[in-house]
C-alpha cells in the first residue's frame, strides 16, 4: 500500500512513516500540503493519504476537499484525517469535505493499521466496481461507456497536430456462427477477437454483440488500416474449434482518422459507414473513409 503523510511536524512523520514501512507500507512525506497535492495528482499508485488539519500554504479539510476532487470517481483514494481536536463537528466537517475517516492525534500504532487494514479493505472493493463499471463482462476489454470517455481524455492528451485514427470493426455473418455451433463457440470467438486485436491495438472496446472499436494514437488512418489489415489477417488465420471439427471467422473493419475540432460521434459515423462499404464489398476487409478536412479551431 502507498501511503502519503502530510503534516507540519517531521517528527510525527517520521513516526507514522518508520511504523508504516514496517509493515511492507510505501511512503512518501510532506510538510507542505500544495506539494503533496500536486504529488497525489502526478502519482496514480497512491492509496492512502493520511493528513494533519493543521496545514499551509492549503488547510487540511481545503486539501481533502481538493483531493477528493482530484480523484473523482474513477481513481480510489482513501483520505484518513488526524487531529488532536475530538468534537463531533470537526469529524463532521472532515467527512463533509472528503475524508473517509477521522483519528484522534497523537495517534497509536494499533488503531492506525486497523484503520489502513479496512482502507485497503475498500479500496480493493472500489477497484473492482470501478474494473466493473468501465470493462466488458465477457472480454476484459473496455466496454462503449469506457472507450469514448477514453478517447475523449485521449484526444485532449494529443497534441493538436497528433493523429487518432479509429476503427470499427463487426465479426462476418456471426449469426451464422452462433446457429450453426452455439453461443458457447459464439462466445469463444467474440473472446478471440478481442485478444487478437489487443495485439496489435493499443485501444481496444467492446461496443455490444460482435462489433468492436480500436483506437491508434498518433497514427495516421493509412498507418492504422495498416495494423487492421494485420489483426484481419490474424483472425481469418485463427483455427476455433468445435465438437464437429474446426471452422474460420472473418471480421470487416472501417476506418478513419478523427480530426481535431470535431466531435466523437461524427467520427465514429464515419468509421460506421467505412465499416458498411467493406461489408457490402464482400466482408472480410478493411475499408478507409474518405479523408475529411480538418477543422478550423478558433
Amino acid at each position: 500500500m502507498h501511503v502519503v503523510i502530510v503534516d507540519p511536524s517531521r517528527v510525527v512523520q517520521q513516526k507514522l512513516a518508520i511504523e508504516l514501512e514496517a509493515t511492507g507500507c510505501y511512503v512518501d512525506c510532506f510538510s507542505a500540503s500544495d506539494l503533496a497535492l500536486q504529488y497525489v495528482e502526478a502519482t496514480r499508485s497512491v492509496d492512502v493519504v493520511l493528513t494533519s488539519l493543521e496545514l499551509e500554504p492549503i488547510p487540511g479539510l481545503e486539501l481533502c476537499w481538493n483531493l477528493r476532487t482530484l480523484v473523482g470517481e474513477k481513481r480510489p483514494l482513501h483520505i484518513i484525517v488526524m487531529s488532536s481536536n475530538t468534537s463531533e463537528r470537526a469529524l463532521a466537517e472532515a467527512l463533509d469535505c472528503g475524508a473517509d475517516d477521522f483519528t484522534v492525534k497523537p495517534v497509536r500504532r494499533e488503531e492506525l493499521m486497523a484503520r489502513l487494514r479496512a482502507a485497503n479493505r475498500i479500496i480493493t472493493l472500489q477497484r473492482q466496481l470501478v474494473e466493473q463499471a468501465h470493462t466488458d463482462y465477457l472480454t476484459g476489454v473496455l466496454n462503449r461507456r469506457a472507450f469514448l470517455a477514453a478517447m475523449e481524455e485521449k484526444r485532449l492528451e494529443l497534441d493538436p497536430t497528433d493523429h487518432l485514427s479509429l476503427c470499427l470493426l463487426d465479426i462476418d455473418r456471426f449469426k451464422n456462427i452462433n446457429d450453426t455451433y452455439g453461443n458457447d463457440v459464439g462466445d469463444t470467438v467474440i473472446k478471440a477477437v478481442a485478444r487478437i486485436a489487443g495485439e496489435e491495438a493499443p485501444i481496444v472496446a467492446r461496443l455490444g454483440g460482435q462489433e468492436y472499436a480500436l483506437a491508434f494514437p498518433v497514427l495516421d488512418a493509412a498507418q492504422a488500416a495498416h495494423w487492421c489489415d494485420v489483426i484481419r489477417t490474424n483472425i481469418e488465420g485463427h483455427v476455433f474449434e468445435h465438437e464437429n471439427g474446426t471452422f474460420n471467422a472473418t471480421c470487416s473493419f472501417g476506418v478513419t482518422e478523427w480530426n481535431q475540432g470535431e466531435s466523437l460521434g461524427v467520427a465514429l459515423q464515419r468509421a460506421d459507414r467505412a465499416l458498411m462499404t467493406a461489408k457490402h464489398n464482400g466482408r472480410n476487409q478493411v475499408q478507409t473513409a474518405e479523408k475529411q478536412p480538418a477543422l478550423e479551431t478558433a
